[in-house]
């Protein structure tokens, strides 16, 4: 059996909540019971939500509560650099990889085009969904485009039949229908990795073989066992986690201003 290695991957965007915390925790726990790796990522590609000085706060709330991390940006590692934007190089190579294999391909339908496409779907009462228009262009035509500069990005190829599987230690196996899945981004116009894509790549490469995670992402999970599989990758072993909730109807959270591990400290709870 390969070692345990979990991680634990907060985006620097100010403070540290209870709920990231119980998954720090959580992910901690597993490793250590297996005798394994708890290693710290910081997902920093999100630099609209960046928050200056927040990655101190991770590293000092983590160290309070005695979670020590084995591998992470400030002491290293084998698989680093533990930081995502410094990982930004390596995303693009991947995903092109996909598109040789026929599991990905390049879009390069346009701002108007897509917001025409959401409107009308409003119009109808349906859900946006993107209409795969770029998916069997030729590979002249794609040539074409690419050589001439134009703007594109690249799409998963998701199956428009049949159903994906996966399994999920609390949840057991979830069966989702290929159809209902939408051809997701993989990398932007920029160049940069979609988070959805980069945490699956960082995770392999890293040989993480526990994910700990909110069970928001459960509805995203058929998209990662797809993109394991196109790889020719091992699955990881999933767990997605209750909330932590405010009331019935809503979990806490940074953004409505809920108490975060230093209010609760300040306050002088142990």
């Amino acid at each position: 059996m390969n070692k345990v290695r979990t991680r634990f991957a907060p985006s620097p965007t100010g403070y540290m909540h209870i709920g990231n915390l119980r998954t720090a925790l959580f992910a901690y726990l597993i490793a250590k019971q297996q005798g394994g790796d708890f290693i710290l990522r910081i997902e920093d590609t999100d630099q609209g939500r960046y928050v200056e000085g927040a990655t101190e706060v991770i590293y000092k709330t983590l160290k309070d509560v005695g979670l020590n991390w084995d591998e992470g940006p400030d002491i290293g590692g084998p698989v680093g650099p533990y930081i995502q934007s410094e990982r930004m190089g390596m995303f693009k190579k991947y995903a092109e990889e996909l598109v040789e294999k026929g599991e990905a391909y390049y879009c390069f339908c346009d701002k108007e085009r897509l917001d025409g496409l959401k409107a009308q779907c409003e119009a109808d009462g349906k859900t946006y969904s993107y209409d795969r228009h770029c998916r069997d262009l030729s590979k002249d035509k794609v040539k074409a485009k690419l050589d001439a500069g134009t703007p594109y990005v690249i799409r998963q190829k998701m199956p428009t039949e049949g159903q994906v599987t996966f399994h999920d230690e609390l949840y057991g196996d979830i069966t989702v229908d290929c159809a209902e899945l939408e051809d997701q981004i993989l990398i932007k116009t920029d160049g940069m990795p979609t988070y959805n894509f980069a945490n699956v790549v960082d995770d392999h490469l890293m040989g993480i073989t526990h994910v700990v995670r909110g069970n928001e992402y459960l509805s995203s999970a058929p998209k990662y066992e797809l993109l394991y599989k196109a790889f020719g990758w091992e699955v990881p072993t999933y767990i997605h986690v209750e909330h932590i909730m405010k009331d019935k109807q809503h979990k806490l959270s940074k953004r409505d201003g809920d108490a975060s591990f230093q209010d609760l400290m300040d306050k002088g709870y142990l």
